[in-house]
C-alpha cells in the first residue's frame, strides 16, 4: 500500500508559522474592530445620554405644568414631550438634535446588548436589559422622526397614540394569548420588580455614582440622581399596579401609562405630594443625564 509522502522539516515548519501568522492576523483584526467599536460607542453614548436628559427635562416640565393645572395630564409622557417640542417656534431644530441623540442612544444600547457595559456589567441579564432599552428608545426615535418630518413639512404633528392607549393595547394583546391573564400579571410584577430594583440600587445605595469620575462627582449630583431615580421608580411601580388591576378585572382598559399614573395621583387627596415628587424628580433627572454624559468613566 503506497505511503503518504512525508513533508520535509522546513515545509512543516513553514506550515506551522503560516497558521500562527493567520491566527495572529485574525486576533489583530478582532482587536482593531473592538477598538473601532469603542471609539464609536463612546461619543454615541454621551450624545445619547444628553438627548435622554433633554427628553426627561421636558417631561418633567410637562408634569410640573400639569401639577399647576396649566396643561392636560395626557401630555405627560415621553411621546408627549416630543410632540410638545414640535409646537414651539424653535422646536423643529431641537427636534432634529433630539432625533440624532435618540438614534445614538438606541445604537449604543444595541451594541451593549452584544458586548455589555464596561461599568454596569456584561452578564446575560445585563445584555437582556440593554436589548429591552434598545427597543424602547428605538420606538421613541421612530416617533421623534415622524414628528420631526411632519413639523418640517409644515403640516403640524399627527396625533400619536398616548402611552396609556399603548399600554391598553399591549394588555389586550396579552389577554388574547393563551394564559393571557397570567401574562398580564407577569408584566405587572416585572414592572414593580424593576421599580424596587431601581429604588434600592439608585435611591438607597446610590449606585449611579459608580458610573461617574469620583473626583468630579459632587454631593449635589448624588442627590439629584437619587430624586430622579425615585421619581422614575414611583411611576414604573404605579404602572405595574395598573397592570395587576387590569389582570384582576380582566379588563385591558384598566392598564395605564405614565400619563395615566400622574392623573391618578392628581385625583387622590394624598397623591399631590407624589405628583410633585415625580414632576420635580423628572426635571432633576433631566439634569443628571447630561452630567453623566460628561462625567461617565466609560461607555
Amino acid at each position: 500500500m503506497p505511503q503518504e509522502p512525508r513533508l520535509p522539516p522546513f515545509a512543516s515548519e513553514f506550515r506551522h508559522q503560516d497558521a500562527t501568522g493567520t491566527l495572529a492576523c485574525m486576533t489583530g483584526a478582532v482587536a482593531t474592530t473592538q477598538h473601532a467599536a469603542r471609539e464609536w460607542r463612546e461619543p454615541m453614548a454621551r450624545i445619547g445620554l444628553v438627548a435622554k436628559g433633554i427628553l426627561y427635562f421636558i417631561l418633567g416640565l410637562l408634569a410640573v405644568q400639569f401639577a399647576l393645572g396649566d396643561s392636560s395630564g395626557d401630555d405627560v409622557s415621553q411621546s408627549g414631550a416630543i410632540e410638545r417640542l414640535a409646537q414651539e417656534s424653535w422646536g423643529k431644530f431641537l427636534l432634529v438634535a433630539l432625533v440624532v441623540g435618540l438614534v445614538c442612544l438606541t445604537l449604543w444600547y444595541v451594541i451593549e446588548a452584544f458586548t455589555g457595559d464596561p461599568i454596569e456589567g456584561s452578564e446575560t441579564s445585563d445584555k437582556v436589559k440593554y436589548g429591552a432599552k434598545a427597543v424602547i428608545y428605538g420606538l421613541l426615535a421612530f416617533v421623534a422622526i415622524k414628528v420631526t418630518v411632519d413639523a418640517w413639512n409644515g403640516g403640524g404633528t399627527t396625533d400619536q397614540a398616548s402611552d396609556t392607549q399603548r399600554s391598553q393595547e399591549a394588555a389586550q394583546t396579552l389577554f388574547d394569548l393563551p394564559g393571557g391573564t397570567a401574562l398580564v400579571v407577569a408584566v405587572g410584577l416585572l414592572l414593580i420588580g424593576v421599580a424596587i430594583y431601581q429604588f434600592l440600587h439608585y435611591v438607597v445605595n446610590t449606585e449611579h455614582m459608580q458610573r461617574l469620575e469620583s473626583g468630579q462627582a459632587s454631593g449635589a449630583l448624588r442627590t439629584i440622581g437619587r430624586v430622579g431615580y425615585a421619581a422614575r421608580a414611583i411611576v414604573v411601580a404605579i404602572i405595574g399596579v395598573f397592570f395587576l388591576v387590569a389582570a384582576a378585572q380582566h379588563d385591558a382598559t384598566q392598564s395605564k401609562g405614565m400619563s395615566g399614573a400622574v392623573q391618578t395621583l392628581a385625583n387622590e387627596p394624598w397623591g399631590r405630594a407624589g405628583l410633585w415628587l415625580i414632576a420635580v424628580g423628572l426635571v432633576l433627572f433631566g439634569f443628571f443625564r447630561p452630567a453623566e454624559a460628561k462625567l461617565r468613566r466609560a461607555a
